[in-house]
């Protein structure tokens, strides 16, 4: 029986909220010392993942190219099952980060099957 995954985020690293009901979230900042090391159980889980419908909320501040490369891992995973029907993200990117919303339509492009949505937010003044 599978369990959902959750890996509490911290300053250099995302937030993981998955549940075996296909609603994923990943938040935060993700500039994690090794990339791989930090995926391999996420990218473990989603191999078992067996949802008709995957819905993905993705709103990350920033990522770097390692990350880039485990994301779209990731996504290739939830695209190449077959028992994921529907598989929709929600990309999340603020306003005038016009990086974020890029790598999010270059994603898109690179992955037919999956509906993407972009979802701007208004800036965060700290």
């Amino acid at each position: 029986m599978m369990e959902d995954l959750f890996i509490q985020g911290t300053d250099t690293l995302p937030t993981i909220s998955f549940k075996t009901n296909g609603d994923l979230k990943i938040t935060g900042r993700a500039l994690p010392e090794d990339a791989i090391a930090f995926f391999r159980p996420v990218l473990e889980w989603l191999q078992n993942l067996s949802a008709e419908e995957v819905n993905i909320e993705f709103n990350l501040d920033y990522f770097n190219t390692s990350v880039s490369k485990q994301l779209l891992d990731m996504f290739k995973i939830i695209e190449n099952n077959p028992e994921n029907k529907v598989i929709k993200i929600k990309w999340m990117y603020e306003e005038g980060d016009d990086e974020m919303l890029e790598a999010g339509e270059i994603y898109s492009e690179m992955l037919p099957r999956i509906e993407f949505t972009f979802h701007k937010y208004a800036e965060i003044i700290n």
